[in-house]
């Protein structure tokens, strides 16, 4: 785990630009553990879905896998990201939200669309926060993840974006991700072209972006814009897993359109019956880190 001075670097960039790189976090053993379940899992084939397209790679992607994947689960709790996540939000307790799969193959012309991460999540609050675990060495050519620095501040939210950038692909994304963005009876979103200008003039902005290895993570703020180019190498994976945290102050928000709801029809999967306005206190979530008690749970 990275050293108390780094830690609170961190959380000082994460605040101010948005998101922050953190190196040698995690031992090379449990990322090698992590990229051998990704490997095995892909393989089986009975999870995810791809969303780069017919003839243009593979950009292969899963939903709270550690749900129903032990080896994934244990990552969660082995890794130690719950006092991270603590560290840089400044939460006294923190739960683990879910993860999220995204493996861009090489040669795989699929963008990541420029969005924010709470437009697509039933919840709200200060301190929610992503971290973003590379597996492969990762940068501009294979689809490092990039950020729009700053751009969290301008507290705004915008409506959920296609999953991918529509101009590469050839065939839709699955159901579930299927949006709308031009429903009246949701006022909350912020309806200015500011998405359009940086995918069209992405020169105008200032950019934030690394070359990470196995081991280094990057932590992300729920609003600040972000997206990742396609992997344009020819022998270069790119997996990563993204892990969401939910610190003090966080709550239940189903009023508007998100993927959990989504969902929430899909066979085995425990949509959680709360209140809007309530505490994420629910088993879907569970707490994995307290400021008094250290880690909850080391299995």
């Amino acid at each position: 785990m990275a050293a108390e001075r780094e830690l609170e670097k961190a959380a000082r960039d994460y605040r101010e630009d948005g998101a922050a790189v953190i190196r040698g976090v995690l031992s090379r053993e449990i990322v090698g553990e992590l990229g051998d379940a990704i490997d095995r899992l892909i393989a089986a084939g009975d999870r995810g879905f791809d969303a780069a397209g017919s003839g243009r790679g593979r950009f292969f992607n899963d939903l709270f896998t550690s749900l129903e994947d032990q080896d994934f689960a244990a990552f969660v709790r082995k890794s130690r990201l719950a006092r991270l996540a603590g560290k840089i939000m400044g939460a006294q307790h923190v739960r683990f939200f879910y993860d999220q799969l995204l493996v861009k193959e090489p040669g795989t012309a699929a963008r990541t669309a420029w969005h924010q991460d709470l437009s697509y999540w039933p919840v709200k609050g200060q301190q929610i926060v992503s971290i973003w675990v590379p597996v492969d060495c990762a940068g501009p050519d294979n689809g490092v993840v990039t950020y729009v620095r700053g751009s969290h501040n301008r507290g705004s939210m915008f409506p959920m974006q296609p999953f991918t950038d529509d101009d590469v692909l050839t065939e839709r994304a699955p159901p579930q991700f299927e949006v709308h963005t031009d429903d009246p009876t949701h006022d909350v979103y912020d309806r200015s072209n500011l998405l359009s200008e940086i995918r069209q003039h992405p020169e105008k902005f200032e950019m934030l972006t690394w070359e990470v290895e196995p081991g280094d993570v990057i932590v992300h703020h729920p609003l600040v814009i972000h997206g990742a180019p396609g992997n344009t190498s020819t022998d270069r994976r790119r997996r990563a897993l993204a892990t969401r945290w939910l610190g003090d102050d966080a709550v239940w928000d189903d009023t508007r359109p998100n993927f959990m709801r989504m969902m929430k029809g899909k066979p085995g999967f425990p949509y959680p019956r709360l209140e809007n306005g309530a505490s994420v206190d629910h088993p879907l979530f569970p707490l994995l880190w307290s400021a008094e008690e250290g880690a909850l749970d080391d299995a």
